[in-house]
């Protein structure tokens, strides 16, 4: 069985040769894989965060709530780390993991995910209203940290030293996991589940009688990007035009990574004849439109970032910058022009 996100999003003949008689060759890496699950749990987390934000004071505990939480625990806790602890991680350890992102550290953030989830299903539901919210605000803090790591450091790691032996040797890992952990028919349940959560969460209103201010209420939808061949010259000149210190890869309508002025200061004195994807730092930290801007706040502060980019299906659709977030505690309108 091929993992489920790349069947789903790699369309294509079935999976088999022309006599169908044996597996085709996977059509994704280990990696691109992981990463493409990356992207159905960060669409999760995004609208958990928005039903989080309202479920202070609310009676009871919205049914998707329990939804997300049963996503976490079969798909993210028991296949998708799965698939790394069984497969990846082993054998990158015969490489040596970079030192910021050691395999010891890795499995441990595992454990600490797995342990709130624990305490998340055992609650019972008289307590679930008090303690819920700060256990589940927790894991996502967690899992996004997580995520953006293994998304900047790990994966790119692997994809230069991976074998194309290990590649077939994670494809067979892969799908045994995958087998094992959600049986026939498992990864559509997953879809749908993922999917249901999703829809009911950005369904809901928060409870409070008036709207909770949204990441898409203050974003910058023209903002300005830079191709991944541009010159870091004309990127430079681009910051200065728009007085901006970061700025957005786009490559074929997608996000790719996001060019800051640090990402330039080791190519000082050869900007003209050094390209953006050079300097760019890939596959960046991204917020989901309809994320509350409490959780743009948190991260802007923890990752130190002066802004972070606004996707949708993996498409750029806005820039949230640490001035925008500051505006509206200033109580401007968040539509009001930059």
């Amino acid at each position: 069985m091929l993992p489920f996100v790349a069947e789903v999003r790699t369309r294509g003949p079935p999976g088999t040769d022309p006599l169908g008689t044996r597996p085709a060759l996977p059509r994704v890496t280990s990696c691109q894989l992981l990463r493409q699950e990356h992207d159905l749990i960060w669409q999760v987390v995004g609208a958990v965060e928005m039903l989080t934000a309202g479920m202070q004071g609310c009676r009871g505990v919205p049914t998707p709530f329990s939804g997300a939480i049963d996503f976490f625990a079969s798909f993210v806790d028991g296949c998708h780390e799965v698939k790394e602890e069984e497969g990846l991680l082993p054998v990158l350890a015969g490489y040596g993991v970079p030192a910021e992102d050691s395999v010891t550290g890795l499995l441990a953030e595992h454990a600490e995910g797995r342990r709130l989830v624990g305490a998340l299903r055992r609650l019972p539901a008289e307590r679930l209203e008090s303690e819920a919210v700060a256990l589940v605000q927790a894991y996502l803090a967690l899992l996004r940290r997580h995520m953006a790591r293994e998304n900047a450091v790990l994966f790119p790691y692997a994809e230069r030293v991976l074998s194309p032996s290990d590649e077939t040797r994670l494809a067979r890992v892969f799908a045994e996991v995958e087998q094992r952990a959600m049986g026939p028919g498992g990864r559509e349940v997953v879809l749908a589940l993922a999917g249901a959560v999703t829809e009911a969460c950005h369904a809901l209103k928060p409870p409070s009688g008036r709207e909770k201010v949204l990441v898409r209420d203050i974003m910058r939808t023209r903002t300005g990007m830079v191709l991944p061949h541009d010159s870091l010259a004309s990127a430079v000149e681009r910051m200065r035009v728009l007085g901006s210190r970061e700025l957005p890869v786009v490559e074929h309508g997608r996000l790719v990574g996001i060019l800051a002025r640090s990402d330039m200061e080791p190519h000082v004195g050869h900007h003209e004849w050094t390209t953006v994807r050079t300097a760019m730092s890939a596959d960046p930290v991204t917020v989901d439109a309809d994320a509350p801007i409490a959780t743009v706040a948190l991260l802007l502060l923890e990752r130190s970032f002066n802004g972070v980019p606004v996707v949708e299906g993996g498409r750029l659709v806005g820039m949230v910058a640490r001035r925008d977030l500051l505006r509206v505690l200033a109580g401007d309108d968040p539509q009001s022009p930059t």
